[in-house]
């Protein structure tokens, strides 16, 4: 592949609600520039078993919600495929998903925005090593208050604390290659943040990216879910932090957990009229370790379910996910998780023995 910056595939990760959305949102806004929405190629690497064939895997990932969502026809992607594709060539595979979904709407540059792909940072960089990646940053209090008010994230303080902290180890090893970037700079300075962003995938300065929501993708291709609707309107700047709300154990208790990014990324810990002890705020982390086993409890056993693609339709995917976090449902009345658009009839035509090989 190609050093060239200007042709070099793109990709934006951080922690969920961190702001790789509202990013990927601006980025897709340029006229040449598409990234796929979480098409999370190497989660699904990751699950699916090893000894299985390139077939199997491209029928069970076509299968998979994040790449229904993209709503693309498994055809187009395999006319950017070569005839035999290996097992270990998700690569190869992903680079066939985002130049087709790219095409689709008339880009020439493509990417993909998955949050979690931050812990697949060595495959990213073997599979592409010419790879712009982005890694936008995001205040980790703001961070895991905002996990609270996700279905499909964790209201565990620890848990919560845990994801943000685990992303930072993920690429503390890469931060050489990386462009890292806060949430908070792209809203309080959007023209510098973005320019500098534009510069560091090779491409050049257009204001489009400043008016996203002026230049959404068409058709829409965001999941039709709450929690991204902000992510199509005008970007507002931040206010300043509040923590008043939060109990001051809490607040001390994430400020510890998250105390290298704080530090890393120039966040002041909060002022408080009166300090908790260090007793109380250890107390609290105890406290909170029931509910870190009951979300690590689902989340493995949705992994290991989700390695049968049967599983993503069934009424037990729908059961899981609505034991991650169930009292954030009540912020959202009336909504239900929509299903995943269906694949078009016969996708599966070309997917024989004869042209993918193990």
């Amino acid at each position: 592949m190609s050093a060239d910056s200007r042709t070099s595939p793109i990709f934006v990760i951080g922690t969920g609600r961190s702001g790789t959305t509202l990013l990927r949102m601006m980025l897709c806004a340029h006229p040449r520039i598409y990234l796929t929405q979480e098409a999370s190629f190497y989660v699904w690497d990751a699950l699916f078993p090893r000894k299985a064939s390139g077939e199997d895997f491209l029928r069970y990932y076509f299968q998979t919600f994040s790449f229904r969502w993209l709503r693309l026809d498994p055809r187009a992607v395999l006319a950017h495929l070569p005839r035999h594709v290996g097992r270990d060539e998700v690569g190869v595979v992903a680079s066939a998903v985002m130049q087709a979904q790219a095409e689709a709407y008339g880009k020439p540059r493509w990417g993909d925005k998955t949050p979690s792909h931050a812990g697949n940072l060595d495959r990213i960089f073997a599979d592409f090593p010419d790879a712009r990646v982005v890694r936008i940053v995001r205040d980790p209090r703001a961070v895991v208050r905002s996990f609270a008010r996700m279905p499909w994230a964790p209201a565990s303080l620890v848990a919560g604390s845990g994801l943000c902290e685990l992303e930072r180890h993920q690429v503390s090893k890469h931060t050489d290659r990386l462009l890292q970037i806060r949430m908070e700079d792209l809203l309080d300075d959007p023209r510098a943040t973005m320019a500098a962003v534009l510069d560091f995938v090779g491409e050049p300065w257009d204001d489009a990216v400043l008016a996203h929501h002026e230049h959404l993708p068409e058709p829409d291709d965001l999941p039709p879910v709450p929690w991204f609707a902000s992510a199509r309107k005008a970007p507002s700047r931040l206010r300043p932090p509040d923590w008043s709300g939060w109990d001051p154990v809490d607040l001390r208790l994430v400020e510890y957990l998250n105390r290298h990014t704080l530090d890393a990324f120039g966040y002041a810990r909060a002022p408080l009229a009166e300090e908790p002890s260090r007793w109380a705020v250890f107390s609290r982390w105890l406290s909170d370790l029931p509910a870190v086993g009951r979300s690590m409890k689902v989340t493995l056993q949705a992994a290991r379910l989700s390695r049968d693609a049967a599983f993503f339709d069934s009424q037990l995917s729908k059961d899981l996910f609505a034991q991650v976090n169930p009292a954030a449902w009540s912020l959202y009345p009336g909504f239900e998780m929509p299903d995943p658009p269906d694949l078009p009839a016969g996708w599966d035509d070309d997917l024989g023995v004869a042209r993918l090989a193990s």
